[in-house]
């Protein structure tokens, strides 16, 4: 199991990825609104990044039959 804070910092680590890629890709330092616009992916993929982290770290907690007392490949 990890942490929410690890599930952040991993969808933080997206977040920048995206950012740096977004604004190679769309040459945002050549117009105001691709800036902008990379921030926004940024954003967006930070988001979902973390969340879904965050809802499968929540569902592996939960998971009651989760018996890993034995090899999973048997």
């Amino acid at each position: 199991m990890v942490s929410y804070k690890d599930a952040l910092r991993v969808g933080l680590v997206c977040g920048v990825a995206v950012l740096i890629l977004s604004i190679i890709v769309t040459r945002a330092w050549q117009d105001a609104s691709a800036f902008g616009h990379s921030f926004l992916y940024a954003a967006i993929a930070f988001v979902a990044v973390s969340l879904t982290a965050c809802v499968l770290n929540w569902v592996m907690r939960n998971d009651k039959q989760n018996d890993q007392s034995f090899p999973v490949l048997k």
